[in-house]
């Protein structure tokens, strides 16, 4: 078992998957000139299923007024970007698009610096209760 609390677990998960991708992509972009070399990519982390996963049976919405809107009625969009098959393949077989790994890149970095501040928030939370104890 994790030591660390559930959030935290979470959000180091996401970070580590994050970490691998960039490495993964980083080395994508480094054989642009490669022959025959076929990009890679990880399999999506699905994080919104972690989280249900982890905290489903203590975060389930409860109307206490019959005004509330019930949480069956609510869908969180699904924004994810569908993978494209590369534009093309060079002389060389090399099917390294470098615009698309450095989307994926960019994409990769903001995840991770919206991770970092999520951390950020919940240490914060904690200190916060911690110094109401006091």
């Amino acid at each position: 078992m994790d030591a660390k609390p559930g959030i935290f677990s979470l959000l180091g998960k996401r970070m580590d998957w994050l970490g691998q991708r960039q490495q993964v992509l980083a080395q994508n972009i480094a054989n642009a000139d490669t022959p025959d070399y076929v990009p890679h990519d990880l399999k999506p982390q699905e994080f919104r299923r972690m989280v249900e996963r982890s905290f489903a049976p203590n975060l389930k919405p409860v109307a206490t007024q019959g005004g509330h809107i019930q949480s069956s009625s609510l869908k969180a969009d699904d924004r994810g970007v569908e993978d494209k098959n590369p534009y093309e393949i060079a002389p060389s077989g090399n099917a390294v698009v470098v615009e698309e790994q450095l989307v994926k890149v960019t994409q990769t970095q903001n995840d991770y610096n919206a991770i970092t501040n999520l951390y950020k928030k919940q240490v914060a939370m904690f200190k916060m209760a911690l110094r109401g104890r006091q």
